[in-house]
């Protein structure tokens, strides 16, 4: 069985607990990943909002560094570009932000960002910021969040929808559109299913497939559905998104260690083995299963970074 997450809050969870890659009380380790052949890892390195952008700028940086050493540590690649992942390599982790204000208005600051291999880019987490309106807003991309958009289609970094305001996300679906590029949302489940702000409309999620982008199923509770929350309601989700067409675009972002508790029967990514078995037993095929576990990830990542 492969893995390949689109999102978790790890990286940030190391560094503020001064804990270890490899075994450690988060929801993701390297000992945990045990169930999966081949697992890559996105780890996205999230702006707390108490923080000044420049603070959380800073943050980002030892956060960055500190994860890198992990890595180097534990002999996992830092993947940079689709051809790194033509083997398929065993373990792998992409670099990505959570919340695009810390360029705090400093285009340079992005250019910067990819040199230190980030590939994909939340635009926002929640608020107005520099880049533009989040889903608690209805505020519209800044004219800087713009050029941000413009230029993370020239130089390489996937421009991430997820926590954007829907004005936002219609924009960023234009702008991918005129530049023929694609975009994703890596941790967004589906407001048909659940009326959460954070969650796509449908034809907000047929709009990044049709750009050739994927969106990752989240396990945030309040995401999912009110009150008692199981692997059930996340099947909900999944089966929703592909009636939508969504086979070859749907995947996993699980937001591990950016949640407090996952729905029952998940308990950390160990345990993710369970959903794919209830999704077997729930109908959708093990072609379709391990699509949305790896290749769907697998091949949009190979293609675009």
């Amino acid at each position: 069985m492969n893995l390949f997450d689109l999102h978790c809050d790890t990286a940030l969870e190391l560094y503020l607990q001064n804990q270890p890659l490899k075994d450690n009380t988060l929801h993701v380790s390297l000992g945990k990943s045990a169930p999966f052949d081949s697992y890559i890892q996105t780890m996205a390195v999230w702006s707390d909002r108490s923080l000044s952008n420049e603070d959380a700028y800073r943050q980002f940086l030892k956060t960055a560094s500190r994860l890198k050493d992990e890595l180097k540590a534990n002999e996992i690649p830092l993947i940079r570009q689709g051809t790194s992942l033509r083997q398929k390599p065993a373990r792998g982790v992409i670099l990505a932000v959570e919340d695009a204000r810390i360029l705090n208005s400093d285009l340079a600051r992005l250019d910067y960002l990819y040199r230190l291999g980030v590939r994909f880019l939340t635009l926002m987490w929640g608020g107005t910021t520099c880049i533009g309106g989040s889903h608690d807003t209805d505020a519209p991309l800044t004219d800087f969040g713009r050029t941000v958009v413009e230029t993370c289609f020239e130089i390489g970094i996937v421009p991430d929808v997820s926590h954007a305001s829907r004005q936002v996300t219609a924009e960023v679906i234009a702008m991918a559109k005129q530049a023929r590029r694609p975009i994703i949302a890596t941790h967004s489940n589906a407001f048909a299913v659940h009326p959460h702000s954070r969650n796509l409309t449908d034809e907000e999620f047929s709009a990044i497939v049709e750009s050739g982008g994927i969106v990752g199923i989240s396990l945030c509770r309040p995401h999912l559905t009110d009150g008692d929350c199981t692997i059930a309601d996340v099947i909900r989700h999944i089966k929703h998104y592909l009636h939508l067409g969504g086979e070859d675009a749907l995947c996993l972002g699980c937001d591990f260690d950016g949640i407090d508790t996952p729905p029952d029967g998940i308990a950390d990514l160990s345990d993710l083995p369970a959903l794919y078995r209830a999704m077997l037993d729930s109908g959708i095929s093990e072609e379709i299963t391990q699509k949305i576990f790896f290749e769907n990830a697998y091949g949009f990542t190979a293609a675009n970074i």
